[in-house]
């Protein structure tokens, strides 16, 4: 699953993380389909096409426009990547918290 953010006349926008394997996946095969459900149609709709990365300015923007919590949650919780346990996670999360408190 990713995050659908927007559309215009260039396309879908979502985001994902680079480093996990659906960012791997799409590196490797810039082909992808995007489904979701319109309601008010009773339908479920399918579009499928390329994909590529969008400026790396845009995903900053995106990434800091966030609250602090789920940017640090993202730093925290490196997609696809296996931990120890959970208190990797506990002691990892309020190391960041502490280092970008306001």
């Amino acid at each position: 699953m990713v995050l659908l953010k927007g559309f215009g006349q260039d396309g879908f926008r979502f985001f994902t993380n680079y480093e996990s394997r659906k960012g791997k996946e799409l590196d490797s095969n810039p082909f992808a389909s995007l489904v979701f459900y319109w309601e008010p149609l009773c339908r479920q709709v399918r579009i499928e096409g390329s994909v590529k990365r969008l400026p790396e300015e845009e995903s900053e923007r995106y990434f800091h426009s966030r609250p602090k919590g789920s940017q640090i949650g993202a730093l925290v919780s490196r997609q696809s990547s296996v931990i120890p346990d959970r208190e990797y996670l506990r002691k990892k999360n309020a190391e960041l918290q502490e280092r970008y408190r306001d």
